[in-house]
């Protein structure tokens, strides 16, 4: 159930002002960009409809973004993650490349950068 040939990305990130930076910068980009702070509404968002992307938080207040991950990855199985953390460590980084990331980004994001990992995704 593709949309209009836009990529459609899901975002949980917990930052509302992040997410709505994001929103704005990703959509003026062509991307189908929907938004959440909480993780059960992604994993409800997963069940109604396909995605191509999901960008993750790895901190997600009370959830670990990488848990997560296995639980949209599971629902949806070809969908690509991307994560980004304002909190990177090794250990993070290569759990979440483990777990099939197919890229990693540290906070403050460089936009520019994550519409190019979108777009070659």
């Amino acid at each position: 159930m593709k949309h209009s040939g836009r990529r459609s990305v899901l975002v949980v990130d917990d930052e509302e002002n992040f997410l709505t930076l994001l929103k704005w910068f990703l959509t003026a980009r062509g991307f189908d960009i929907v938004t959440t702070p909480s993780a059960q509404e992604s994993l409800d968002l997963v069940e109604q409809r396909d995605f191509d992307i999901a960008l993750l938080d790895i901190k997600l207040g009370t959830t670990d973004g990488l848990t997560l991950m296995d639980s949209l990855t599971e629902r949806q199985p070809g969908l690509k993650v991307i994560v980004m953390t304002a909190y990177p460590t090794v250990g993070s980084v290569r759990q979440a490349f483990d777990k099939g990331a197919s890229r990693y980004f540290t906070k403050p994001v460089d936009l520019q950068q994550l519409s190019e990992a979108i777009q070659s995704l």
